[in-house]
């Protein structure tokens, strides 16, 4: 009698195992779904499933057979079914559970909902679903206890489990900790007068241990009679976003202070060649040995301060840099001799040099300034002895590599990294590392401009610096530089030094606008050999050359109020095409504008300079060189 009621129901009639096997169907079933019978006994009923349920129902019977929560056991609800052609259809279902046997087997019984005249109803439910699974962010349902009923398949990327390992679970599983829990449970207690709670940061932990914050938006959700049957969330992961703000922040503060050392250090540099200009014309006046020596005493005094003005200007990105394509092996091999003896016998020093390294482009000076510093710093880590490894490789970094670096754009890089085994760095001191005259240091044992000289150096080139480090671990500090599209050139011996050459009473005018280092330029230029007419800015100059276009060569600074030194030598390309013309800057302010002096065909000499170093750029100025 009951096979044949079974037989005979209008309704499908589906009977599955505890396994989610199906064990028989009624004629009904295969009217409903368009399979066969053979076709779905010993079969899973996931088949009749659409996603996402089809996926976790299999989660559904376990977690009913562990916790014997029912959720639709004994009750109906409306839901959606696949059809054999992958038509997606509503039905009514009712699900009832019984043992037979001492084995436990659950009966469905569905109703096919979609002959009714309801077609608005089907596409609004399809559409529904439709969003819900597509929702980038992780939307969750949970019941007053926190129980989790359901969520979409987004939970799998933002927090790192399955919706089949969620459902059943209680929210807690996915906070910081219970102090973060009990901070949404107060946010969820304030919802008895609202729909729902304005996005507040909440602080979640994936599945990995990874602690992250999410915008989260917290909903009431209520029944058909108007009660409170739980809450929804809306999971927004902004991890990515915190970071960019915080690099960004990171990036102002030291842009600010960049453009305040910039600034004292370009007024310093005009002083220091003022300085060190009029100790060189007051020395070919004196003959006193005492005298003499108390000048060079001064002279190398304000050398000094040249070069710490020199490292000002690096991590201000306003230095002077020269260029050139290098292969990062050579330097470190190159100096492999110089950082053993620096680093001494209780330090293990040791290369990890990549094979067909890719070419950088960067002044190999400040490359060598960098290693040698880096190398300094960790000596000073590891006072009982340690490991120091310096490595290089080609690496491709994607959007995600350069969320933290704001205006560096993804491509290939050539890393080069330095890392020791000395005491580490705490996050505060890490969090201070690239500031100018941040040291940890005692008195008197570092300037604190090490690692910001390198930053600035190494941003100025197009690349990133990253640090890690680890108390009582050790420190590894990347540098990464664009990749060059050519081969470095093969290295030739330095040219030798030249001596200040004197001129040829050539006619030079000199345009600077700053009192002071005008006079002492055209005192050196007058001692030299050379006939000179000074102007105080580059307007002036061009009126003088209009008048009078008979001169040799014009010798500008870059950075002046009215018309800068590469818009004047604009002027002369047009007007007086046969001068040429040498710059003179401290500050790098304004050289990208005009290309890099080897490209534009512009030479530049850096402040300060001494005589010799002026005569030979004003020879090879003149010469044509």
């Amino acid at each position: 009698m009951l096979e044949a009621a079974l037989q005979t129901a209008v309704e499908a009639v589906v009977i599955i195992d505890e396994r989610g096997i199906i064990r028989t169907v009624n004629p009904a079933t295969t009217t409903v779904f368009g399979f066969q019978t053979d076709e779905l006994v010993g079969h899973n009923v996931s088949t009749l499933m659409p996603e996402p349920f089809r996926s976790r129902h299999d989660g559904y019977i376990r977690h009913y057979l562990d916790t014997g929560e029912r959720k639709i056991i004994g009750t109906g609800r409306h839901v959606m079914a696949r059809h054999k052609s992958g038509a997606i259809f509503p039905v009514h279902l009712a699900v009832s559970a019984f043992e037979h046997e001492g084995a436990r087997y659950f009966t469905g019984i569905i109703h096919d909902l979609s002959k009714r005249n309801d077609a608005a109803v089907l596409r609004e439910q399809t559409l529904l679903q439709s969003i819900f699974n597509q929702l980038p962010e992780a939307v969750l349902v949970s019941d007053h206890a926190g129980t989790i009923a359901l969520c979409n398949p987004a939970v799998g990327r933002v927090f790192g489990y399955s919706p089949e390992e969620l459902i059943g679970q209680t929210t807690t599983l996915l906070y910081k900790d219970d102090a973060e829990a009990l901070r949404v449970r107060a946010l969820k207690g304030g919802l008895s007068d609202q729909e729902f709670h304005p996005p507040s940061t909440v602080t979640f932990r994936r599945a990995s241990g990874e602690v992250f914050p999410a915008e989260t938006v917290i909903s009431l959700l209520r029944g058909e009679r108007g009660e409170s049957v739980g809450f929804l969330f809306l999971v927004r992961d902004i991890s990515r976003q915190v970071a960019q703000d915080e690099a960004l922040r990171k990036s102002q503060r030291l842009e600010a202070i960049g453009q305040l050392t910039g600034g004292i250090a370009h007024d310093f540099n005009n002083l220091l060649t003022i300085i060190t200009g009029n100790h060189e014309l007051l020395e070919m006046e004196l003959e006193d040995s005492e005298q003499l020596d108390l000048l060079s005493r001064a002279n190398n005094a304000a050398l000094m301060g040249a070069r710490l003005t020199n490292r000002l200007l690096t991590f201000a990105r306003r230095r002077l840099l020269e260029p050139a394509v290098l292969d990062l092996n050579e330097q470190i091999l190159g100096m492999a001799e110089m950082l053993g003896r620096t680093l001494g016998e209780s330090i293990v020093f040791g290369t990890v040099l990549a094979p067909g390294l890719w070419s950088v482009r960067a002044d190999p000076g400040e490359i060598e300034n960098a290693v040698l510093n880096l190398a300094i710093n960790a000596r000073d880590a590891m006072l009982g002895g340690g490991r120091l490894t310096i490595e290089t490789s080609n690496v491709i970094l994607d959007d995600a590599d350069v969320v933290a670096e704001p205006g560096l754009a993804p491509g290939e890089f050539v890393q080069l990294s330095v890392s020791d085994t000395g005491t580490g760095m705490s996050r505060a001191v890490l969090a201070q590392a690239f500031e100018p005259f941040f040291t940890t240091k005692e008195p008197g044992k570092g300037t604190g401009l090490g690692l910001s000289v390198i930053y600035g150096f190494v941003r100025q080139s197009g690349g990133y610096v990253t640090v890690s480090s680890e108390l009582g671990k050790g420190t590894t500090v990347k540098l990464n530089l664009p990749r060059a599209t050519v081969p470095p050139k093969e290295r030739t011996s330095p040219a030798p030094a030249e001596s200040a050459r004197i001129g040829n009473s050539e006619r030079i005018l000199v345009v600077e606008d700053n009192a002071d280092v005008r006079a002492v330029t055209v005192g050196r230029l007058r001692k030299l050999g050379y006939t000179v007419t000074a102007a105080e800015n580059g307007i002036e100059a061009t009126e003088i050359l209009g008048a009078d276009a008979r001169f040799d060569l014009v010798f500008s600074d870059v950075v002046m109020t009215g018309m800068s030194g590469f818009e004047l030598a604009d002027w002369m390309r047009e007007n007086t095409p046969a001068i040429p013309i040498l710059l003179t800057s401290g500050f790098a302010e304004g050289v990208s504008q005009a290309g890099e002096p080897a490209s534009s065909g512009l030479r530049i000499l850096r402040k300060p300079y001494s005589s010799t170093e002026l005569a030979g750029a004003l020879r090879r100025a003149l010469d044509g060189r």
